[in-house]
């Protein structure tokens, strides 16, 4: 990556794998980036080739290659950098020594299944924002049976504490006198989304897997396992990364 002729600086920080955008707006707020030896508080601020930017006082990389890892994230572990109680997270789990690599897409301590990471943090914006409608695809056990009252309501959208939830695709995959496994595809992902609907119905989730995210899919990665993917292999998205 270079910068053209201006570019954001929270877009750079992102591009350069060191935050999200979000992120990236934060430490500007803090007081933690500097342009040309100015602290930068604004931002919407810009740099260009010619600039020195620098974030915690170290210069920050113009050249920065994407890279993308998948795991079969197991039930367990939490989904972010470190935790203060030093519990198990994702990270001990990534088979990558590079820094900086963040998350698209958290799924919660007990959830389990397809975590994608990257360095580039416009990449991880895009495949996020709910208005991109990038498919997140669950397999879902739960206790007891979905009615077909039940699948009325998730199907035309859920309002529950005050969040209004879009309405996701579901179907019933198998069922049993006791359990069933259903099937569920959204476009967006509120925190709990999944388990907060279910438990509105009085439905209890035994075991929540996501399957794919976007173009990528779980396939036959061993829970627990990581691997690099190929950037060729997902040229739709080249847009983003470059």
């Amino acid at each position: 990556m270079s910068i053209k002729s201006e570019i954001r600086i929270s877009r750079y920080l992102a591009k350069s794998g060191l935050a999200s955008r979000r992120d990236a707006e934060k430490f500007i707020l803090d007081g933690r980036v500097t342009l040309n030896g100015n602290t930068v508080v604004e931002p919407w601020r810009n740099c260009s080739n010619t600039d020195v930017l620098k974030l915690d006082g170290t210069v920050v990389s113009q050249s920065m290659s994407t890279a993308l890892y998948q795991l079969h994230k197991p039930r367990g572990y939490l989904s972010t950098s470190k935790d203060a109680m030093g519990r198990k997270t994702v990270f001990d789990l990534v088979d990558s020594k590079l820094n900086h690599l963040m998350i698209i897409g958290r799924l919660d301590y007990n959830s389990e299944g397809l975590m994608i990471l990257t360095n580039n943090g416009d990449l991880k914006r895009y495949l996020e924002l709910p208005k991109n409608r990038v498919e997140r695809v669950y397999e879902v056990e739960i206790r007891g049976h979905l009615t077909k009252s039940n699948l009325s309501k998730i199907k035309k959208g859920v309002s529950l504490e005050g969040f209004d939830y879009q309405p996701i695709a579901t179907r019933v995959l198998e069922s049993n006198s006791a359990h069933s496994w259903i099937e569920m595809v959204l476009t967006e992902g509120k925190n709990r989304e999944i388990r907060k609907i279910l438990a509105s119905l009085n439905l209890n989730v035994v075991r929540l897997i996501r399957k794919r995210f976007g173009p990528f899919e779980l396939d036959n990665l061993k829970i627990g396992r990581s691997k690099k993917l190929n950037l060729e292999d997902y040229a739709d998205l080249k847009n983003h990364w470059t």
